[in-house]
């Protein structure tokens, strides 16, 4: 298999299913931002006199005389799916016509025309076979249960399976997001970064200090917004900490803490996992993030472990476990530690943790700004 992180790969069920406009949509959605290159893969299939694409043919297979063939589309306005692909913001549209014996040749061609790392969406059945792209999605029709063999072959290793209706999908194209060189499906949780607090050794409000061109709020917020359904701030003062533009949320009793701003965000969620996290960790790992979340399975909360300890404050929790900070409040009880000793937590080691940093005084802010300006060697497995 040809492990390919950067791939988004499309297939279909059958024609005119919305697989190049869900293409289309995914690049319009990243072009004003970074560079997009697109991909169509048509594989052909020796079957004799017959057109093994149906009908009676377009000539696409019968005027291939190598093993592969790939073309760049330049115009815009063919109509082709290459030129709407082109015509969407991708930056290059390839497209490789390459015999079925011959798929691994051709694939490593055209991925050597390349830069390593920009996002790639790819339209392809049959190449599934020979690659492990970071996404595989099957376009399916709803109205019908007609397969095409080549998708049936590999409809089993679809990553999510989406359903088109003659004019929509029941999955958006922003539900998926790229970071760090890979494709993400949003997760089913809400990100509350919680604001505002007394910043005694910083001296200064850690939540508003400029990080990349950014207060330090925001630019958490960027991170977080791609990969979650909401962004929620845990802050009592609604004016000063808008600006990441996310409802802020009020302790329901001011005083008592971060326990106090992780139970009112609870409330306010509207879905069934929250992601807490402090203003004073400026990197926001997104593999990490996901691997986290799938450790929670029947666990309350999911919290990460380093060689200094637990980091509570930068963890998953359900929204079940509500009367249990109730309790502990109840019993006067202010300290995250003291919600997780009646919890159970799945701790997640972070093996590579050199990304993971809290600010806590001036110093640590000058050297995190220093390192940002360096270039991102960063890079965890997901």
């Amino acid at each position: 298999m040809i492990h390919i992180p950067s791939m988004v790969l499309i297939g279909a069920t059958g024609r005119n299913v919305g697989k190049t406009e869900f293409a289309c949509a995914l690049i319009r959605r990243l072009a004003d931002h970074q560079p997009v290159i697109a991909a169509k893969v048509t594989v052909i299939r020796e079957t004799g006199s017959n057109c093994p694409r149906g009908g009676d043919g377009c000539g696409v297979c019968g005027s291939l005389q190598e093993n592969y063939q790939i073309t760049e589309e330049h115009k815009r306005l063919s109509g082709k799916d290459t030129a709407r692909m082109l015509q969407a913001g991708a930056s290059r549209v390839l497209w490789l016509r390459v015999r079925h014996a011959c798929m691994e040749e051709g694939t490593h061609a055209l991925l050597a025309m390349l830069p390593e790392g920009v996002p790639l969406i790819c339209e392809s059945n049959s190449l599934r076979e020979i690659v492990t792209p970071s996404q595989f999605i099957v376009v399916r029709d709803s109205r019908t249960s007609s397969v095409k063999e080549t998708c049936r072959r590999v409809r089993p290793l679809a990553n999510r399976l989406i359903d088109f209706d003659g004019s929509g999908w029941n999955i958006q194209p922003d539900e998926l997001t790229f970071s760090q060189g890979q494709w993400w499906w949003r997760m089913n949780a809400t990100a509350v970064i919680l604001a505002g607090g007394n910043s005694r050794r910083m001296g200064r409000d850690k939540s508003l200090l400029p990080f990349n061109g950014h207060p330090m709020l925001v630019h958490i917020a960027n991170q977080l917004r791609p990969h979650f359904q909401a962004i929620l701030v845990g802050a009592n003062d609604p004016e000063r900490y808008g600006i990441a533009g996310a409802p802020v949320i009020a302790d329901r009793i001011p005083g008592q803490g971060p326990l106090m701003g992780l139970a009112s965000c609870l409330e306010a969620a509207t879905t069934d996992t929250v992601f807490l996290t402090g203003c004073d960790i400026p990197t926001m790992d997104t593999p990490t993030l996901h691997a986290m979340l799938a450790t929670l399975t029947n666990h309350d909360a999911v919290i990460p472990v380093t060689t200094d300890g637990r980091h509570p404050l930068f963890a998953f929790y359900r929204r079940t476990i509500l009367p249990t900070i109730q309790a502990t409040l109840d019993d006067g009880k202010r300290r995250m530690d003291d919600l997780l000793q009646r919890l159970n937590v799945a701790t997640f080691p972070l093996a590579d943790n050199t990304w993971f940093r809290n600010l806590n005084t001036p110093e640590d802010y000058a050297a995190a700004c220093a390192a940002a300006e360096q270039p991102h060697q960063h890079r965890s497995a997901p």
